[in-house]
């Protein structure tokens, strides 16, 4: 295995007894390893470096038109084999999804079938057929996606929601990209991108469960080692600029039964040392039924579901606010609850059961995640993505249980409250 260089000597801790193993191939591809053996079995993710946010502006959907064309025929193998093959060796979980900063390959086996699930992703990465019957079959479906999607009040106001949130920066673009630009995509411009971005070092394997690191490592090795890498594309995004004013919307939907309210407000990436603290602030509004908005809102009947949490990509994230209004209950009303949570905070009205209930909910959701491999393999390639740290979010579980009342109140007050938000507001649409 004179093709493997280890990144690193040691193994990267988890939590209790897990640790990761990490690798890099010579021809860049990287592989990290936990070995579980609680239930026979591992799951098998293939993380690419490219989303929507690495293509060209104007020319969205690349990435996620070829989540689709992922499943169909390669060089050696005919359309609809390598279902077929997952389905009758026992593979479970067989799927993909596009995001921002990458797109993700997964499927579960049985502990036996490393060597297959290498042999299929291998396959796929270097030897997809593009063709231009497949592609046009494939953009057909990702165009029928994409008016499904329409249908979706709530996909609408989130996408609503980032094109109006983010003004220069790619994260703009909605990840299934238009109408308009689907339908103009080449296959000469499909084969293209396939080449430079879907290359053993634009990704990393991550293989988690009933495994022997040993055996795994020369199994990649074997089935990955001859390909080649590529250069892929330069990511071209504009840094986005300060917010200076608060922006909103009001939108309608045909199929819309509830108003509902979408806020965000712009915040940093997840290294920065403000994350911790606004994590656990999305937490003590609406994580548990002694959460401040959830007692305010849904206890009192204003709201039938609410959500806030911070959302942080590669490059930057959003601190976030969904709530589904109740009937005759007006969105000022809401926007002033809201307000005058975050307002206590920022003066230090918490109380330290609350700070502890955040504490716990988050430790049993992170304990919870790490006992199922599909979950711990979706943690570390998160961080992988985000941070270039594959243990990274674990890792932060640390530095959130250290925040205290003083980190809430300073970003409650700087973020929440001197920061500008973007509000979409959506209603039914009126009966004539």
């Amino acid at each position: 295995m004179n093709s493997i260089q280890h990144l690193r000597r040691e193994d990267i801790p988890l939590l209790g007894n897990l640790a990761v193993q990490q690798y890099r191939l010579a021809n860049g591809l990287q592989i990290a390893v936990v070995v579980d053996k609680t239930t026979p079995i591992f799951t098998y993710q293939t993380w690419f470096k490219v989303g929507s946010a690495d293509e060209p502006a104007g020319r969205q959907g690349l990435a996620h038109l070829f989540e689709h064309m992922m499943f169909r025929k390669t060089a050696s193998r005919p359309m609809g084999e390598f279902e077929r093959i997952v389905n009758n060796n026992g593979g479970t979980g067989i799927n993909a999804y596009t995001s921002r900063d990458q797109t993700v390959y997964f499927f579960t086996f049985p502990s036996d079938k490393v060597e297959l699930a290498a042999d299929l992703e291998s396959d796929r990465m270097a030897n997809l057929v593009v063709d231009a019957e497949m592609f046009e079959t494939e953009k057909g479906a990702v165009l029928t996606e994409k008016n499904r999607g329409l249908d979706d009040p709530n996909r609408l106001l989130w996408e609503t929601m980032y094109s109006l949130a983010y003004t220069e920066h790619n994260y703009r673009y909605s990840t299934i990209g238009e109408i308009e630009t689907i339908k103009s995509f080449s296959v000469d411009e499909a084969r293209k991108f396939y080449a430079n971005n879907y290359s053993p070092n634009n990704s990393l394997i991550i293989i988690a469960g009933d495994v022997e690191p040993e055996s795994v490592v020369r199994i990649v090795d074997e089935k990955y080692g001859p390909l080649k890498p590529a250069v892929p594309d330069k990511r071209d995004v504009t840094a986005e600029p300060v917010q200076r004013e608060p922006r909103s919307t009001v939108i309608t939907h045909p199929k819309a039964t509830r108003r509902l309210l979408a806020k965000s407000w712009h915040v940093p990436d997840m290294l920065h040392p403000d994350y911790p603290a606004l994590a656990v602030v999305g937490k003590l509004l609406t994580s548990g039924k002694s959460a401040v908005l959830n007692e305010r809102l849904l206890n009192t009947a204003k709201a039938t579901e609410v959500f806030s949490d911070v959302y942080v990509s590669h490059d930057m994230g959003t601190f976030e606010l969904y709530v589904q209004c109740a009937d005759g209950e007006p969105f000022e009303s809401v926007d002033q609850t809201f307000l005058s949570c975050v307002s206590e905070f920022a003066e230090g009205k918490i109380s330290d059961e609350q700070m502890q209930i955040v504490r716990n909910n988050l430790q049993r959701e992170m304990y919870r995640a790490v006992t199922v491999p599909a979950q711990l393999a979706r943690l570390l390639g998160d961080g992988f993505i985000n941070t270039g740290d594959l243990s990274f979010q674990i890792k932060a579980m640390k530095r959130i249980e250290a925040v205290d009342k003083n980190d809430i109140q300073r970003v409650a007050a700087k973020y929440l409250l001197e920061g500008k938000s973007t509000t979409v507001q959506l209603i039914p649409e009126q009966k004539v």
